[in-house]
């Protein structure tokens, strides 16, 4: 599963990390956890804004341990609101509609929110009058740009699912995604077009031509739809037009993000409205959100994190335009551009991941002037070492609020989340949601845990996904009746705070990507040579980890480590290229037939 590692921890071989891989970040999960201290200087920068907090927590009572060790917030619950998305992101239009709501780094066009509001129910109805039904799934392949937002809420607006491609992704990955989400419709950029249409050509439920957004680039000749035409003054929103949304917001699928789950290839994971609305929601209880929100001060908040990824659309994108703030889309990640950023805009909320601090910290250029004017900043994609943070507020010397936290895509995706936890815990969990720690020992196996003991995290509530798109079989493993089953390891301690142990998964994490063992195993085993192949992850110490394949050779066969590479290499984004081949003679089996990994390791 993706994973959301907003959260203070330290990986094992405390990791350092290339700052080119920002512009694909996904999320991460260590598979090993050591608490260590921050010096007094960074602590005393870190607490300046954070030992308020403690002292709110402190304040909660009542039990957060349920009969039969279920464990429940301590944040009252709060009202769901029964509502789609365009609708929550609208909700409050009237107090800001002049204000900006997207700006574009690169070209400085920019979206006031009254503009964004009419161009979303445009787009709403020229998708509808394009032969397109609630229901119908459309996709989008963009880096991220302020259209980006116009298509999210003008999909909601329309009834249809969006499924969220990476843009770096291959020919055949895309082909792959857009075939199992059935779409019917691809919006994308220039940029993008030549692979874009490579990918449809044997894509049966594609419907229309491809439609291309102008982004200022050379936009394609012919044969494409002008995403720009379909916001044109001429069409009437889709409110006054008489139609209507037609779905349940309840059950319906709005976005359809693709996760491994726990094991396996790739799955699109089926999130309603309710489960995105909800979960902004939980995140937005005054005990969890920073200083400000909806009525106060617009906050002003670079978004680099990827938004095709649920932490870049749900927690960053959507969330921040349901409060009226500023967002600014970049496009692409460099330091030279985040530098430009930081010095043009009086930014408040910093949402990041390790590479991004590290590059701050390498990079002289940055300056506290650059970072007096941020209140929070998230750490995402990957865990952040010990030093790494030191050196971050040692260099900045300034005390910003440091957010903590727990999620991924199957709970749309933040399952607990605080400002000034504890550092070695993943803060509280939200409202409206349980969660079971579960032992998976000889000795306690299915058990409910108490209080620091460590087993897999179950989670249960309105954020969590309906299913796994057209998989019953991977929907039925990943539930126990009404509970998620995570894969990660956790504990609770005495204060009803969340630890994070490790992971019981498969998938390995490159840079903060997941790669699937199963998909590049599939794809070695293609190899006219390849009797069998299994593939684990080995620790690095720029990336994490990177994959590394064990081979077995048909007989009679002579093949070497860099022709399997270079096979794999043509097929799958870069992240995702081996890092070792091994050759032997027979893969390490269960009686199932399952692969035993540890075998390898």
């Amino acid at each position: 599963m993706s994973r959301l590692n907003i959260t203070r921890r330290i990986f094992a071989n405390n990791n350092k990390f290339n700052c080119f891989s920002i512009p694909i970040i996904d999320q991460m999960i260590p598979d090993k956890i050591v608490i260590t201290h921050l010096d007094k200087n960074t602590s005393r920068l870190y607490q300046q804004r954070n030992n308020s907090n403690y002292e709110s927590y402190s304040k909660l009572t009542g039990s957060f341990v349920e009969k039969n060790n279920i464990y429940k917030s301590f944040i009252p619950d709060i009202e769901e609101k029964k509502m789609y998305l365009h609708e929550y992101a609208w909700e409050n239009i009237d107090k800001w509609s002049d204000k900006t709501a997207l700006v574009c780094s690169i070209t400085g066009r920019s979206y006031s929110y009254g503009q964004l509001r009419r161009l979303c129910g445009r787009l709403a109805t020229s998708l509808r009058k394009s032969n397109l039904r609630p229901g119908d799934t459309i996709a989008i392949i963009a880096p991220n740009i302020p259209e980006y937002a116009i298509v999210v809420m003008g999909a909601s607006e329309a009834g249809l699912k969006l499924t969220l491609i990476n843009p770096i992704y291959t020919v055949e990955e895309i082909k792959k995604q857009l075939a199992n989400s059935e779409t019917a419709a691809v919006i994308t950029v220039p940029d993008k077009y030549p692979i874009v249409a490579k990918s449809i050509l044997e894509i049966p439920t594609i419907r229309l031509p491809i439609i291309v957004i102008n982004d200022g680039s050379s936009m394609p000749s012919s044969g494409v739809i002008n995403f720009n035409e379909l916001l044109s003054d001429d069409i009437e929103e889709f409110e006054n037009t008489g139609e209507k949304t037609e779905c349940d917001a309840e059950r319906d699928t709005l976005f359809l993000p693709y996760s491994s789950g726990t094991t396996g290839l790739p799955k699109g994971v089926e999130l309603t409205h309710r489960n995105v609305v909800v979960n902004m929601l939980q995140q937005n209880v005054k005990e969890l959100i920073s200083e400000s929100g909806i009525g106060n001060d617009q906050e002003i908040v670079p978004i680099f994190l990827p938004l095709y990824h649920i932490y870049g659309l749900i927690v960053c994108l959507c969330n921040h335009l349901g409060r009226g703030d500023k967002l600014i889309c970049m496009p692409q990640f460099s330091s030279n551009a985040l530098l430009e950023v930081l010095e043009k805009n009086r930014n408040t909320l910093f949402y990041a991941a390790p590479p991004v601090y590290q590059l701050i910290i390498n990079d002289e250029r940055f300056k506290k002037r650059h970072m007096e004017s941020i209140k929070l900043t998230m750490s995402g994609a990957a865990p952040i070492g010990n030093e790494v943070l030191s050196k971050f507020f040692g260099r900045i010397q300034i005390g910003m609020t440091f957010v903590q936290g727990y999620g991924m895509t199957e709970t749309s995706p933040v399952v607990s989340k605080s400002k000034g936890a504890p550092l070695d815990t993943v803060g509280y969990l939200v409202p409206n949601s349980n969660v079971r720690i579960v032992g998976c020992n000889d000795n306690n196996m299915g058990k409910n845990l108490g209080l620091n003991e460590v087993g897999e995290i179950f989670v249960r509530g309105p954020h969590v996904m309906k299913g796994y798109y057209n998989n019953k079989k991977a929907t039925a493993d990943c539930f126990e009746d009404d509970w998620l089953k995570t894969g990660d390891l956790g504990s609770f301690d005495k204060n009803g705070y969340l630890h994070i142990n490790g992971r019981l998964k498969e998938l390995i994490k490159v840079q903060g990507h997941q790669v699937s063992p199963a998909e590049l195993e599939d794809i070695i085993q293609g190899h006219e040579n390849v009797a069998d192949a299994a593939v684990i992850g080995i620790p690095h110490e720029r990336y994490g980890e990177v994959p590394k394949a064990f081979v077995v050779v048909k007989p009679n066969v002579k093949i070497n480590a860099q022709e399997i590479k270079d096979f794999v290499a043509k097929q799958v984004a870069k992240y995702k290229r081996l890092e070792e081949v091994v050759f032997i003679d027979v893969i390490p089996k269960s009686r199932a037939g399952k692969i035993l990994r540890k075998d390898l390791q």
